[in-house]
């Protein structure tokens, strides 16, 4: 599969599904050395966490409100400054990744969405390793 990474002083800071102009341009394999070490969370960080604790753990860091987290988990409403950043994608790309976000009852670490979400806020896989291993625990 083929992703889109985000650098900074050469190293990449986010991988996407999509091609994200301005952001994520650059083209590799879902496989490569770089990609890999970014997405490779460490030993400890859960694979998976459920859409309750993703959204409550994004709450409990004040991403999004106590009532978008409820409105997710409740009827798969996407909160208001995530779909915000999804509406910056290309066109045709904003119907599957919304269908990703708003009908997922588990997120796993290593899918290019959860990649996807990190980038959005600016996120490191260490930062989106923390908010997986800290949902985890709720």
């Amino acid at each position: 599969m083929t992703v889109f990474v985000e650098r900074n002083g050469g190293l990449v800071i986010g991988v996407y599904a999509y091609n994200c102009p301005g952001i994520a341009e650059e083209e590799l394999a879902d496989d490569h050395p770089d990609v890999a070490a970014f997405l490779k969370p460490s030993q400890s960080t859960p694979e998976e966490i459920s859409d309750r604790q993703f959204f409550q753990e994004l709450a409990n860091r004040s991403v999004i409100t106590q009532q978008e987290a409820l409105a997710a988990v409740a009827t798969g409403t996407i909160p208001s400054a995530m779909l915000a950043l999804i509406n910056q994608l290309p066109e045709e790309q904003r119907f599957p990744a919304q269908m990703l976000i708003s009908g997922a009852t588990v997120f796993k670490r290593l899918h290019p969405v959860s990649a996807m979400i990190g980038g959005f806020y600016g996120w490191a896989g260490e930062q989106i390793d923390d908010l997986w291993s800290a949902a985890a625990l709720l």
